[in-house]
């Protein structure tokens, strides 16, 4: 706690050093600009012959902060397809800024936030946004001046602030299940094992028996014995570092038999997967690059094909850039691998609660036209061009989308021109993707998303959970459970590396178990009691009374 005080000790005499005697604060840019009171709601009649974003069109800019350091991100009407589509249908242009977490908190701290601020939804920000009074409630703006915004009900309900009973955020790729299945479209996993389906043929490996932990490391194996090259660099068996993917294909539990939340680190399987990392490193199977690498770095490796397998969909980004470079070059899944207990695998979903968290500050400039702005994105057309070819470039055939034949060719020839042309990020985080699974192709398909597919239905399909109850437990903002769990996450941070370079599976174990000792001597028991109690409270949100499959069959 006193560790907090000192950083938010720093953090405000820094606000003090940019505001200075004359009242102003530092923008997101970096340029000071006087404080402004929050603009009052402006008093306008709503015409419900006409769309919320149609109401006005007059020019306006929006300034948009997006705490995701590595978010590219430029507003270019003249170029970008989709920019130029909001502008002339919204009459709204954006000014984006991008930044970390430290630079979110302090915008907030000098009170300099802007129009819009995008960051993730769980985070402790938000809540200190939500009851710092910094935003707009939504529910008071989309009533207003945009009652056709298009959100999943159980997105409210569940974001809704427990002080005042208020909805503030629209969250990207929030599932509500049933909702979900009710639209037509199913929820995803990004636990999943893939490798490049030409060096397992030109080596006869054989994809079914990876799903076993031997199978699986003696492809590795033979990856490294041929010393396979691609484009004149030598391949990396293995990349990834996803102790927590490998643990729930092994078969770890969340939940105990009475209800009470399971710290995923302190089971069985967690342990197993961590020994089974060291047993790929001690082998010469990956890279020591695996603890420093960056999303660039990795996504490079991936992309230049210098990867034959990985753990977890994100975490391989850059694979579909290959397959469109060299379709030979396809990471296919290969299927969950199957641990000591041979227990069935309960996967993470795409977090049903969603990604990434957008709101409307008290200082924003015009709150009327962001939030029509935002109910504009909450359009199908919006998810939907960002996955099937751009604004206009796709054809709903027999309930698919199907991305027209030119805009294929785009992609095909320069992905990353096509991307720049056509797409924005801004989609990706606004994002309903119940929409894209609505009407996704089933049929024509490349081998890339036919293989997604495939894998969908065979590994994910009844193995997955409603992860909103287990994830929203986190304490909040400033308090001392969130200083412990800084704390052990720092710590942890430190020591998994040992783990997985230790010389021997006793020495890994061992540096394992005095961890866990060394941070329940930090506090968290007392951490795990205090989630546990959030977790009743969620499924007592949810209505249930157990949360974990396994307990309720």
């Amino acid at each position: 706690m006193k560790k907090f005080n000192y950083q938010m000790g720093a953090v405000l005499l820094t606000a003090a050093m940019l505001t200075g005697c004359a009242g102003k604060a530092a923008s997101p840019g970096g340029e000071s600009t006087a404080a402004e009171p929050a603009a009052a709601l402006p008093e306008t009649e709503y015409d419900s012959s006409k769309a919320s974003w149609e109401q006005d069109q007059t020019p306006v800019e929006l300034e948009w902060f997006v705490a995701y350091d590595w978010a590219a991100m430029n507003f270019d009407p003249e170029y970008n397809q989709f920019d130029q589509y909001i502008y002339e249908n919204t009459g709204v242009k954006i000014k984006f800024s991008i930044g970390s977490q430290e630079k979110l908190n302090m915008l907030i701290a000098t009170d300099s936030l802007p129009d819009i601020v995008t960051y993730d939804a769980v985070s402790s920000e938000r809540l200190a946004l939500e009851n710092g009074g910094k935003l707009w409630s939504l529910d008071e703006l989309t009533e207003k001046y945009a009652p056709d915004i298009q959100v999943p009900q159980g997105m409210i309900d569940w974001y809704r602030n427990k002080n005042d009973n208020q909805w503030y955020v629209l969250v990207g790729y929030f599932y509500d299940l049933e909702e979900a299945y009710q639209r037509g479209g199913y929820i995803e996993s990004h636990n999943m094992n893939f490798a490049r389906k030409d060096i397992m043929e030109e080596l006869s490996i054989d994809p079914a028996g990876m799903t076993t932990k031997e199978g699986f490391l003696e492809a590795l194996r033979k990856v490294k014995e041929a010393n396979i090259q691609y484009e004149g660099q030598t391949v990396i068996p293995y990349v990834a570092d996803d102790v927590e993917c490998l643990a729930e294909q092994f078969g770890v539990d969340r939940e105990d038999a009475e209800g009470n939340l399971l710290n995923i680190k302190r089971q069985p399987e967690y342990l197993e997967a961590l020994l089974f990392l060291n047993q790929i490193y001690r082998e010469g199977l990956t890279t020591d690059e695996i603890f420093t690498m960056d999303n660039t770095l990795r996504k490079q490796m991936v992309t230049s094909g210098t990867v034959f397998a990985g753990t977890r969909v994100n975490y391989l980004n850059g694979k579909d850039t290959l397959y469109y470079n060299d379709p030979d070059a396809l990471m296919m899944g290969v299927g969950y691998i199957t641990g000591d207990g041979a227990k069935e695998a309960i996967v993470s979903p795409s977090p049903t609660a969603g990604w990434a968290a957008t709101m409307i500050t008290k200082n924003c400039k015009y709150p009327a036209r962001a939030a029509s702005l935002l109910s504009f994105l909450t359009r199908e057309e919006i998810s939907l061009s960002y996955y099937y070819g751009g604004i206009g470039g796709y054809d709903i055939v027999d309930g698919a989308a199907v991305i027209k034949p030119e805009r294929a060719e785009e992609r095909k020839a320069d992905s990353a021109a096509f991307d720049a042309k056509y797409r924005s990020t801004l989609q990706d985080l606004v994002c309903d993707y119940v929409w894209v699974k609505k009407y996704e192709p089933k049929s024509g398909l490349d081998d890339l998303e036919q293989d997604r597919l495939n894998y969908q239905h065979k590994w994910v399909d009844g193995h997955i959970y409603d992860d909103k109850i287990f994830n929203d437990v986190s304490p909040d903002s400033g308090s001392d459970f969130a200083a412990i769990d800084a704390q052990l996450t720092s710590y942890w941070s430190q020591q998994f590396p040992m783990m997985i370079m230790a010389a021997t599976p006793e020495e890994a174990e061992q540096v394992y178990q005095n961890a866990i000792a060394q941070m329940d001597h930090m506090g968290m028991d007392k951490l795990d009691a205090y989630k546990n109690e959030r977790f009743q409270e969620n499924k007592k949100k949810m209505g249930v009374e157990f949360a974990w499959p396994r307990n309720q069959k």
